[in-house]
């Protein structure tokens, strides 16, 4: 009989689904940081990440380094381990909630994965 941690992880083994879990706070981390004006982007299409720092007012106004885009590499992780299970990833940048969600194609059944995510996906917390 399947346990229920099973059962919520099907068909990832635990190392996938904890990596996937792991992939995840990295995404949130991110987005929290956008969302806070900790990264920033910079250059003609907004394509560099940079890191700012607060000021003696508390906002996020002094730039700091350049830094590795974090989240373009976790949801290239994350799309990778779904795909070997015929499944795909959703990014939901809002970090007050689950930021990564899996579902199946074949479960839209023709719609728009924004119309039915909550029925059909299922959050990677």
């Amino acid at each position: 009989m399947a346990t229920a941690t099973a059962t919520k992880t099907a068909p990832f083994s635990a190392a996938e689904w904890a990596r996937l879990k792991r992939l995840a706070s990295i995404i949130h981390q991110w987005n929290e940081d956008e969302c806070s004006g900790a990264i920033q982007w910079e250059g003609d299409n907004e394509e560099i990440p940079r890191r700012y720092y607060l000021d003696d007012c508390g906002t996020y106004t002094r730039p700091g380094p350049t830094i590795v885009d974090k989240e373009k590499q976790s949801l290239e992780s994350a799309r990778k381990i779904a795909s070997k299970r015929g499944l795909s990833i959703y990014h939901y940048s809002d970090p007050r909630g689950p930021v990564l969600y899996i579902y199946s194609v074949h479960d839209l059944k023709g719609r728009n994965i924004h119309e039915c995510l909550l029925s059909v996906a299922r959050p990677i917390v």
